[in-house]
């Protein structure tokens, strides 16, 4: 059988790349040949010129010339070698199929994971499964992000949203903020999932790639986007917290010129990273979860993606590692994460959300 996923696949972003990976291989485990559909996204609820920043063409360089004089020769090609390396993971994993119109063989359609409901960029009626020439339409753990009622209706979009959930014959999401949009216009609360990341049971690849990090050094990740969490305060508290602790500072997956290092890893390297690290700092959704998996200890910040990073913490039960700011940090020796406590939450959800899967896609036991 053939799953065609419809999902951010081809974002600047480790952990869109691990969701993808991991329903991919969920999936998979169930009987389903699933690869990533492709698509042209709609930009038109941005900025003039969001369309050629994102879809790199001749029109980009003008962008990328002014992003090199912004930032610099070090974070530009980092991010030029990261683009090349996510490109080569999609590749390597068979991660990404055929554009979504062509697919006429698919025995189902799978939205999610991520911000796939959000209309913040503009309107596009595929990721609700709108045009995939496909009968049977779920959703995994879809989320609208920072997308709310009022969005919708400033926007005149509530006939489009309204139209797209129809679409959808069953549907789950992540957090609190899509379980409302979705109750609102289907008139039933869906169920809330873990994120593919929690779900997936990377054990296999996280023996492949436990040899990663120095298993000898002190240090403390900063995970973060790479235009987030430079500001003088935040910099301050991470650079006393490590240098108390005589720990090195390591950004992994982005580009911070502060930090002692900038690691490049790819998405199944990040695992062997968290994990031996000895704190993670993060304002970002997957950069908790990952925190989760691995058992690390984290402190998260939160920023835009508010509606997300809430249910999460609160989810597994960790919001006393939700800070206003890194200073906070000071105390983390009495808020340490009980992992055995967390860890039973995880195989609670996991279950629920491995059932739900099953039954969306028809599978009996």
């Amino acid at each position: 059988m053939k799953a065609g996923i419809i999902t951010h696949y081809d974002v600047h972003n480790h952990g869109a790349h691990l969701q993808l990976y991991a329903l991919a291989r969920q999936l998979g485990q169930l009987g389903y040949d699933a690869h990533a559909l492709q698509y042209k996204k709609n930009y038109d609820f941005l900025a003039s010129g969001a369309e050629a920043k994102y879809s790199i063409s001749l029109r980009s360089i003008p962008i990328y010339i002014k992003y090199l004089m912004q930032h610099g020769i070090k974070r530009t090609l980092y991010n030029i070698k990261k683009k090349k390396m996510l490109e080569a993971f999609r590749r390597n994993q068979r991660l990404v199929g055929e554009y979504y119109s062509k697919a006429n063989d698919l025995d189902v359609a799978v939205i999610g994971s991520d911000e796939i409901f959000s209309i913040e960029t503009g309107l596009n009626p595929w990721f609700f499964g709108m045009g995939v020439p496909c009968r049977h339409v779920i959703s995994y753990a879809a989320s609208f992000g920072p997308t709310t009622l009022d969005f919708i209706k400033e926007h005149h979009a509530e006939e489009f949203v309204s139209a797209g959930l129809k679409r959808i014959d069953q549907i789950s999401v992540r957090d609190q903020n899509s379980a409302a949009v979705v109750e609102h216009y289907k008139g039933a609360r869906p169920p809330i999932v873990c994120d593919p990341v929690i779900l997936y049971d990377f054990s296999k690849e996280r023996v492949k790639h436990q040899n990663c990090a120095p298993a000898k050094t002190k240090y403390c990740i900063v995970y973060s986007y790479d235009n987030h969490m430079n500001d003088p305060e935040t910099v301050k508290a991470i650079k006393q917290y490590a240098k108390l602790h005589r720990m090195k500072i390591y950004s992994v997956g982005y580009h911070h010129k502060w930090c002692d290092r900038n690691i490049h890893a790819s998405p199944l390297e990040l695992f062997d990273w968290f994990e031996k690290a000895q704190l993670v700092f993060t304002d970002t959704f997957h950069g908790t979860v990952l925190s989760l998996v691995t058992g690390s200890q984290f402190f998260a910040k939160i920023g835009t993606n508010q509606n997300k990073m809430m249910y999460l913490l609160t989810q597994f039960g960790v919001q006393s590692q939700l800070v206003s700011s890194f200073n906070e940090v000071n105390g983390e020796a009495e808020r340490r994460i009980d992992y055995d406590v967390v860890n039973e939450r995880i195989r609670e959800v996991k279950r629920a959300s491995l059932d739900y899967l099953k039954r969306a896609l028809g599978i009996v036991e």
